[in-house]
């Protein structure tokens, strides 16, 4: 045993015992449950527990619901941490990751410590980490470094956030990974706002046969995150609601509104929600209890599962142009305006879209390549058949082998009776998509090889190879050439692949940005035009954007929760995005200037906009938007002078 983890193992059984003391309770909460109900030692070298294949995929349809929801959430979240060395997850209530998408930079670091579909990250097998803990506490929490009961795991670090089904039972975890000092209190923030927008999505889609009453004290807050949600049954009786509604009815919890008639909380009836006459609009409704007035919308079953579709839709990758299929891809038409390179690659693509030819996209992270690759299967004669993406970089290098050439029965340990067709195989008619094509191993690369020379796919275990006919399209953010010069990627594959490059270009170089904005504007707002500020404008199309589209589409999607009055103005702009200063507001105003620090990176930005948001719903009440985010007062006070946020004088 080294130095470090003796020292290591000597402290934790120091605070165990109680001589020694951690700020961070959950964590001493959690080394006792490691050391005494578990009995593991710090200092051992934790096995790589995983599922069996079969086993991992029958969890994965006990929650098939959550993982489409959470996916597309995933997602979006993904367009904050691109390129910020995080890998984010989703687990069961067992702690094994059901849903795993890695940033590329941190996707050895993640392998080596077992983060992995199919892993067990439970406290018994892991010890104290951020998703096993959370399991346990059941609140959003952070582990970093040492705080790692087992000190394999002391270069990881964590945020988790607890899922909650319409009951108030526990269906899983949230969790973003990275190293020890990229886990920032703003990441837990992100992972609480959209643990509540899966809860809510999960609520609406497996409601769809109850009335819903989605209500808020003020009115510009329905149909947001936020609002509160109460689905009852034909007897008007609550058979389900979300935290945010029984935070607004002031109850500790879900489970004291389950059961409960509709007129104990609020002074109505079950017939008089059901009165027509009230279609899209909000209408008012007191507490039955203190009187308090709240604003609502109220759908019947039908309603509910179209806005459960409709909302579960609406998260999906957003695309610059307007036509779209039924499974929210566009055309190749639709991929520009008036940029000329873009024009030029989608001429390109139309020339060999029917040609076996295969096309490797070249382009950073969020330029839409996937986005690009589905609209040229679209235009070709293979739309009708199979479209297989595969991401090289998002799947374990220990299960890409299997994923992609598919496994006979009984092949290995794990594997299904019935074995599994693989992704290339499933493709066969149709197209094969390999994004990040530059992370696939290098051993795995000269099978690639082989399948595309001679068509044909030999399974693990099977001695019957398969012939297959695919289209291929490949895409990289990676250097290829460099990685062949550095040994890292086979020469033969490279030319294999790139039979034409089409590169596509960064956002800041685009020059129909602006037409981009105002189409990405009314596509984020359901289709409906929205008035923006010329300087505004202007400064959206200024900015560099590092993040491409995906930071465009999710810095307009919050714009429109965001703003305030009927046009999107300067002032409503993300510090990062908008460097000129807001002007300073009147003398006599009742407001101090509070506008953000430009220094903030887009993750504090998101944070300070959450914040504030809680600090209005609440009248600036700072104990209840501690409780909110699970945090002291104190902590919410530095969140205010850090981020340059001033209460109105009358709260001062």
């Amino acid at each position: 045993m080294s130095r470090q983890t003796a020292s290591h193992a000597d402290f934790v059984r120091a605070v165990v015992a109680g001589r020694q003391k951690l700020a961070a309770q959950h964590v001493s909460r959690s080394w006792g449950r490691c050391l005494n109900e578990h009995g593991l030692d710090p200092g051992a070298e934790a096995d790589v527990n995983r599922v069996p294949g079969e086993q991992l995929q029958a969890r994965q349809e006990q929650l098939a619901d959550l993982l489409t929801i959470s996916q597309r959430v995933i997602t979006n979240l993904q367009r904050y941490t691109a390129g910020t060395g995080h890998v984010l997850l989703l687990a069961d209530p067992q702690g094994v990751i059901l849903n795993y998408s890695g940033d590329p930079d941190f996707n050895s670091h993640a392998r080596q410590h077992g983060l992995a579909l199919g892993a067990l990250w439970d406290e018994p097998n892991r010890g104290t980490n951020a998703l096993g803990t959370c399991l346990v506490e059941g609140e959003p929490l952070i582990i970093r470094g040492q705080e790692h009961f087992l000190t394999r795991y002391q270069t990881l670090g964590g945020a988790a956030a607890a899922l909650y089904d319409p009951a108030g039972e526990l269906l899983g975890v949230l969790a973003a990974c990275s190293k020890p000092d990229h886990i920032a209190d703003h990441t837990l923030v992100l992972l609480e706002m959209l643990a509540e927008q899966i809860e809510d999505r999960y609520l609406l889609t497996t409601q769809s046969t109850a009335l819903t009453v989605r209500f808020h004290n003020h009115v510009e807050q329905l149909q947001v995150p936020g609002e509160g949600l109460i689905a009852i049954n034909n007897e008007g009786y609550i058979t389900a609601a979300n935290r945010s509604a029984a935070y607004q009815l002031g109850h500790a919890g879900v489970a004291e509104l389950l059961g409960r008639n509709i007129g104990e909380v609020f002074n109505v009836t079950p017939e008089s929600l059901n009165e027509p006459g009230h279609d899209n609009r909000p209408r008012t409704l007191y507490e039955a209890g203190h009187g308090r007035r709240f604003y609502a919308l109220v759908h019947p079953p039908e309603a509910t599962a179209r806005t459960g579709r409709r909302q579960a839709a609406a998260t999906a990758a957003t695309a610059p142009g307007g036509a779209r299929h039924s499974d929210g891809s566009v055309a190749l038409e639709d991929l520009a305006f008036d940029d000329p390179s873009m024009q030029r690659n989608i001429q390109q693509a139309r020339r060999v879209v029917n040609h076996d030819i295969p096309v490797l996209l070249y382009g950073e992270t969020g330029t839409g390549k996937e986005l690009f690759a589905k609209a040229l299967h679209n235009a070709s004669g293979r739309a009708n058949a199979p479209y297989i993406a595969v991401n090289c970089a998002s799947i374990p290098e220990t299960l890409i082998e299997s994923e992609l050439f598919g496994y006979k029965g009984g092949a290995f340990t794990g594997a299904r009776r019935e074995g599994s067709r693989g992704k290339i195989v499933q493709a066969d008619g149709g197209t094969l998509f390999l994004d990040e094509i530059g992370d696939m191993p290098l051993s795995l690369q000269s099978r690639l090889l082989r399948v595309l020379e001679e068509r044909e796919v030999l399974p693990l275990g099977g001695d019957q190879p398969v012939k297959v006919d695919i289209r291929l399209i490949s895409a990289t953010h990676r250097d290829l050439p460099a990685m062949i010069a550095a040994g890292e990627f086979r020469e033969d594959l490279y030319y294999r692949l790139e039979g034409i490059p089409i590169t596509l270009p960064a956002l800041r170089d685009r020059q129909d940005k602006r037409q981009l904005i105002e189409q990405l504007l009314t596509l984020e707002n359901q289709g409906q035009p929205i008035a923006i500020e010329e300087d505004a404008l202007h400064q959206l199309e200024a900015y560099d954007w590092p993040g491409n589209l995906r930071q465009l589409c999710n810095v307009l999607r919050t714009l429109l929760v965001l703003h305030d009055g009927e046009r999107i103005t300067v002032a409503d702009l993300p510090a990062n995005v908008c460097p000129v200063p807001v002007p300073t507001p009147p003398a006599d105003t009742t407001r101090e200037e509070d506008t953000a620090p430009t220094n903030i990176n887009p993750l504090q930005s998101a944070e300070r906009q959450a914040l504030l948001q809680s600090l209005e719903q609440d009248y600036w009440n700072i104990t209840r938007v501690a409780r909110r985010f699970n945090v002291s007062r104190n902590t919410i006070y530095r969140k205010m002078r850090a981020f340059n946020i001033k209460p109105p004088r009358e709260q001062q």
